[in-house]
Order: C-alpha cells, then structure tokens, then sequence
C-alpha cells in the first residue's frame, strides 16, 4: 500500500510541472548513477530484489534520460581535482558495482546500442564466484532481515566468506543464483566483447566493510584491487566505489594517499551542482534500484526528495 501511495505521489509531482522547473533550474549540474545488475530478458529475478532492474526498464530509462540530457563518461565528467565540467545540461554518469554477468551482457548491449558510455566497478576477488552473499541469502527475493544485515555487516566486516560460513552455522537457507546474477570470471572480463564500452574502476579486492576494518586491511583491500587491474586492462580509472557505500575517515585518507581521482559514496545529496565537489573521497551517487519508476527517478534528477 505504501509503494502505491509513493507511486501515485511521484506521477502526480511529475505531472504538475514541478518536478521539470526544478530540473531546469539545475541543467549544469552532475548525477552519477549507480546501478548492480540488470536482468537479461526472458531471465527470472533470484537474489536481492532491489539490485536487479529488468533489461526492458533500464532500456526504457535510458531512453528518458538521454532527453534534453548528456551522458558522459566518468573521466570527463570530473577533473582529478574535483572541478565538473559543466554544460548547458545535466550530466550524468552511468555506472555499475560487482560486475554482475546480466550488467556486462544485457546492460551492454543496451548502453552499445545507444553510445552511453559506462564504468564498472570490479571486486577482483570475487570474479568467478558463485554468486553475492547477499543474494544467495535473499531467498525469495525479499529483502534481507534487518538484524541479518547488521550482523553481517558489522561483526562480520561484509566479507562473504564469512557471512556465508556463518549463515550455514545458523541452518540459513542459501541459494543458489543463475549466471546472469553471478559475477563475470576473470577470463570473461578480460576478454568480454564489449570491453571497449564500459571503463574498469576499483571496488577493493574482496568487498568488504572498509568502516570495520583496520589500516593494515583498508590498505591491502585497496592496492590490490588497484593493481590488479591496472596491470591487467588499459581500461583502468583511478576511482574508487566504496563497496556497500561504507567508509570511514580512515578509508577515506587511505583512498586518498592511492587513487589519484575520487572515491564514491552511496547516497547523500546525489546532484552535484557548483563547480566542484566538496570532497573527492565522498562524491555522492545516485542509487536507481529495482522499482523505481521514471517518474521517481525525475525527481531524484531535479533534487527532489
């Protein structure tokens, strides 16, 4: 009932013309867009609903954002120094977390089709694997508990190794997920077709809670993932996607003595407008979940809450 009443609000907002006068009102400003996978067609939904968006859906948003909007790749959306190269319209930044097989097949093909450019963030440890914790946990597709999630996220750090020994030690029933919501392998990433679409960003090594770890562990998260992929693929960007939009004051000075571009957050206020960013170790995102109509996501783009 309540995302019926949420949805009827958001059409009537667009409706009204608010919605665009705000938007107008911030034509040079930056969004950067964050989704996970995408869910090829004919595909069922396993795992984590909220991260899933069906391929027809991002098709269709695609379709709306490219109206009266640019987007550009992450490279020229920001200098290394935080300056945003603005235009006479709003810019936005398509990008992707976990390397999830459905976002580098079906949501390539769907940015190939239409010249978007894109960015990938890559846990290289967990190429190959079969599948997120958080979606072999999801069984069902509904979300996870709220203590489930604390706990895994803070006494067990986010590690998946962990959360998931864990969760057979509690009897938790865990699934198993489909290709297209398991992250690529190594090979497959190297030599994916479309390689020359979406740009390589770091996203630590194994995908943990960086706020619970200490120095030693931000440290090695952090230069590996770094250097493996830049020793591995001339499609590199020194940035970083702080995995579960996590950090710490510690992370974040870690990001900065090794990336020499900006490391991202999840949430805060996603449109970036001035001619800087405050902080180039927290420069905030736009999460486009499962079920968030255009309409909702119009409103998110004019800073609307």
């Amino acid at each position: 009932m309540a995302k019926g009443w949420k949805r009827v609000a958001e059409v009537a907002l667009h409706r009204s013309g608010i919605v665009g006068i705000a938007e107008r009102r911030r034509r040079s400003s930056l969004v950067i867009l964050a989704y996970h996978n995408i869910v090829p067609r004919g595909e069922d939904l396993v795992g984590d609903a909220s991260l899933h968006v069906d391929q027809e859906v991002f098709a269709d948003q695609l379709d709306w954002l490219l109206e009266g909007r640019d987007i550009v790749s992450l490279r020229d959306a920001l200098t290394p120094d935080g300056e945003i190269d603005r235009g006479a319209r709003t810019r936005l930044v398509v990008t992707f977390d976990d390397a999830y097989r459905g976002a580098m097949t079906s949501g390539m093909e769907e940015l190939r089709k239409r010249g978007v450019p894109s960015t990938v963030f890559v846990p290289p440890g967990l190429l190959g694997t079969e599948g997120f914790w958080w979606d072999r946990l999801a069984v069902g597709g509904a979300p996870l508990e709220g203590a489930v999630r604390d706990h895994a996220l803070g006494a067990l750090r986010g590690r998946g190794h962990e959360i998931l020994e864990w969760a057979r030690g509690e009897s938790m029933p865990i699934q198993d997920v489909p290709d297209h919501a398991r992250p690529l392998t190594e090979d497959e990433l190297l030599s994916h077709p479309t390689l020359g679409a979406p740009t390589l960003g770091a996203h630590t090594w194994s995908h943990p809670n960086l706020a619970m770890l200490d120095g030693r562990e931000v440290a090695d998260e952090l230069g590996r993932s770094r250097e493996w992929l830049k020793s591995r693929t001339d499609h590199y960007v020194d940035w970083l996607a702080y995995p579960y939009g996590l950090t710490n004051r510690g992370a974040e000075d870690a990001a900065a003595g090794l990336f020499r571009a900006s490391a991202l957050i999840a949430g805060g206020a996603a449109v970036i407008r001035g001619a800087r960013v405050g902080s180039l170790q927290r420069v905030p995102r736009l999460n486009v979940p499962r079920g968030m109509s255009i309409e909702g996501l119009a409103l998110r783009l004019a800073g609307l809450p």
